[in-house]
């Protein structure tokens, strides 16, 4: 690997130097060549014949193409320096602003590339003791070791393909000139990652490291990841990793063994990914390389790999396979559509027509000594929809056609699917199904992101709120689906869904003045989710503490968005009052249905305890921000990420504000009582939306006096209370409570 000290001091000059001297030396080929033909050749032409005339024009025909083969090498060669040189800058610059970042940011990066906090707020008793500071100082560290490792592998990538490159016999052909030579590190590097793939037999632990550095350093880059799975093949591509993934009975590995697989496993997957959509904006449309190297992967899901013939059996299917690679990276939108209609028909084609997906993934195939991977091809294919937005949407909106059958994708998993159970199956020992997955691909699809991804949110589409709205008037409609199930594991998922979608769940309880906006198309248009679904959504969905929180989060911070509005529409007390009531009570509301939802997992179902729910808040506000950006987002018709400043009031200071009242509604241990549980979330909403109004008020620029601004408060806190005990009673009734 390449040094920060080596990267970091390089002259790069000389190489700039050499790059251009050698893209100057064509023309001077071009220049010899010419006055070879005109001082030599053309003046002989006409004054010199017979044998030896015949047998010397012969000679110097084969010296103007020497000359013609001399200007092509070098012209290569100095393309391929250019790109070495781009690369090594390029990298060199990074390396640069990183270490840059370090510094200001108190990080301490030694030579040998460990990195270091050395903040001196250490010392302070009060930051070292807050586990916010800790955290946040953690994510800033591993993200800078992260992406110097990054820059240094792409360095140590171009650095090794250049040298092969440069090292190449250019003259030992019968040309005396190679005329094939390299002008790209990308196609030196595609080469040497794809000679590793197609190799006979399995790679040694060299061989290995050396394919993932590829790999890694070229994920993302199209050109590279194309041309590495057209020379590797599709078939082959399939093969190879199932070899790598299942060593021969009896191998123990090391951690570090394993740890270099699953790495491979992620490498690999995001460079195929990337391959799959590197013709996306050709011209003249798809490469035809590409789509045959889709339809292999296709059809290659067809078919058993035996990693060791000589133990069978011994290996994965196809779908398997290229499930297990599918969860990592971006891929091709149209290709995942195929892809998941095969899986579909041949789960419906197997075992018991469907019904027992066990049978028909798990023996005798089996997963290997290492364990990566799942024998469920489902689970990996729905985290691929969890990561490609575009893709989950059109596929859990469509149906297959399946032996005349039309097979609605989303029932088809949600309701008709079993889905095998158990870490073999879902390939991970902490999720015990693939409903989890399912819930990544739901949240993908409704949210325009993928689903671990925390950027700026993305404005909701037509297509995603009618899936929304689906999902919550089936699941709404039938509570019994998502209870004392596997697919419980789904609610985390939900309650973030739930979540981007709340100014539609507000308004559906309450929007007389039109205040709450949506964040882009809204839902179910013009009536909005109908309550009588949403209500025991909310119910069922908010008993999962992580769901609770990011709920609850947003609801408080649309809330104080709503409450921001009506003071600079309203400015005048008397029209104020009704107004903000207004925008309170469905606050209220949701904090009502998720307060009695809490009582209910806690004190009846037992399915999760108090501890679960305070630590849930204690570890997460992502949704008070991102219900910011989002409502901001739906008064002021952009999608930015929200910085700075809303009305003059500090967007830091309503995020603290949301999660310390979302943190009010606990109860020590020794509270078990279900009646205390529910006064303190009614004090909680209260309090919570009297301090919003004062917020809004003081940030809004209305001149108001304490009184009037004590009274108004106690009046949104009224409507606030009414909402969280009509939210309550709805939710009691629903459950026969």
């Amino acid at each position: 690997m390449v040094s920060i000290p080596y990267l970091d001091k390089a002259d790069l000059a000389p190489l700039a130097d050499a790059a251009a001297s050698w893209a100057a030396l064509p023309a001077k080929y071009e220049a010899l060549q010419r006055e070879f033909e005109q001082r030599v050749i053309n003046h002989l032409k006409g004054h010199w014949d017979g044998d030896a005339a015949d047998a010397a024009f012969v000679t110097m025909g084969k010296a103007r193409t020497e000359y013609e083969n001399a200007a092509t090498e070098a012209e290569r060669i100095g393309k391929l320096l250019q790109d070495a040189h781009g690369e090594f800058a390029a990298s060199q610059k990074q390396l640069h602003a990183l270490l840059d970042e370090a510094r200001d940011d108190h990080y301490k990066v030694s030579d040998d590339g460990r990195v270091e906090d050395v903040d001196p707020r250490w010392d302070s008793p009060t930051a070292s003791a807050s586990p916010g500071f800790a955290e946040e100082r953690k994510k800033k560290l591993d993200s800078l070791v992260s992406r110097l490792t990054r820059v240094l592998e792409v360095a140590t990538a171009a650095d090794e393909a250049a040298s092969s490159a440069l090292e190449r016999d250019a003259n030992g052909d019968s040309e005396s000139f190679n005329t094939s030579v390299y002008t790209t590190l990308d196609a030196v590097e595609a080469d040497q990652a794809a000679a590793l793939m197609n190799k006979k037999g399995r790679l040694s632990d060299a061989e290995i490291t050396k394919l993932n550095l590829l790999l890694s350093a070229n994920k993302n880059d199209p050109e590279f990841s194309r041309d590495f799975a057209v020379k590797t093949g599709g078939e082959n591509m399939l093969s190879k990793y199932n070899e790598l993934m299942s060593p021969p009975a009896g191998t123990t590995l090391s951690k570090a063994q394993l740890a270099q697989l699953k790495e491979l496993k992620a490498n690999l997957g995001t460079t195929i990914g990337t391959a799959t959509t590197s013709d996306d904006h050709r011209k003249g449309g798809p490469d035809p390389e590409i789509t045959k190297f889709q339809n292999d992967l296709l059809k290659a899901g067809q078919r058993d790999f035996n990693a060791n013939p000589t133990e069978s059996p011994y290996g994965l299917s196809g779908y398997q396979l290229t499930s297990s690679l599918m969860s990592e990276g971006k891929w091709d939108k149209d290709f995942l559509q195929d892809y998941g209609d095969a899986l579909i028909t041949a789960e419906k084609n197997g075992a018991n027509g469907g019904q027992n997906p066990d049978a028909y993934w798990g023996y005798p195939r089996t997963l290997g000594t290492t364990n990566i991977g799942a024998l469920d091809p489902m689970t990996g294919f729905m985290d691929a929809l969890g990561h490609n937005p575009d893709a989950s949407t059109e596929f859990l909106t469509s149906e297959a056609t399946i032996d005349g059958e039309k097979v609605d994708h989303l029932d088809y998993l949600l309701k008709d699917r079993h889905w095998p159970e158990g870490p073999g199956y879902t390939g991970d020992p902490a999720n015990p199904s693939g409903y989890n997955n399912l819930g990544h691909a739901m949240e993908s699809a409704t949210s325009g992101r993928a689903f671990d991804d925390d950027g700026a949110p993305v404005k909701h589409t037509a297509e995603r709120a009618a899936l929304m709205n689906e999902l919550v008037e089936t699941i709404g409609g039938d509570p019994e689906l998502i209870s004392g199930s596997p697919r419980d594991e789904m609610r985390d998922s939900l309650g973030n869904m739930t979540a981007e979608y709340m100014a539609d769940v507000q308004a559906a309880f309450g929007n007389e003045q039109g205040t709450i906006k949506p964040f882009g198309e809204p839902v179910n248009p013009p009536n909005g989710f109908e309550t009588g679904t949403l209500v025991p959504f909310l119910a069922n969905v908010g008993r999962d503490p992580d769901a609770y929180v990011a709920i609850s989060e947003a609801s408080q911070a649309n809330t104080a968005i709503w409450m921001q509005e009506v003071a600079k529409q309203h400015p005048d007390y008397d029209e104020m009052t009704p107004a903000m009531g207004n925008v309170a009570h469905p606050g209220g509301v949701v904090a009502g249905i998720l307060s009695d939802a809490r009582d209910q997992a806690i004190f009846e179902e037992h399915s999760a305890s108090d501890k679960d729910f305070n630590d849930a808040v204690a570890t997460g506000d992502k949704w008070a921000g991102r219900g910011l950006g989002m409502a901001v987002g739906a008064v002021t018709g952009t999608a930015a990420p929200i910085v700075g400043t809303i009305a003059g009031w500090a967007v830091e200071d309503i995020q603290a504000m949301v999660v310390e009242q979302v943190q009010q509604d606990t109860t020590d241990e020794a509270q078990k009582e279900a009646y205390t549980r529910y006064a303190e979330g009614r004090t909680a909403v209260r309090d919570s939306t009297a301090d919003s109004l004062r917020e809004a008020i003081r940030n809004s620029g209305v001149d108001m006096t304490a009184r009037k601004l004590n009274t108004l408060a106690e009046s949104a806190a009224r409507a606030a209370d009414d909402g969280h005990t009509t939210g309550a009673t709805w939710n009691s009734s629903g459950s026969g409570r």
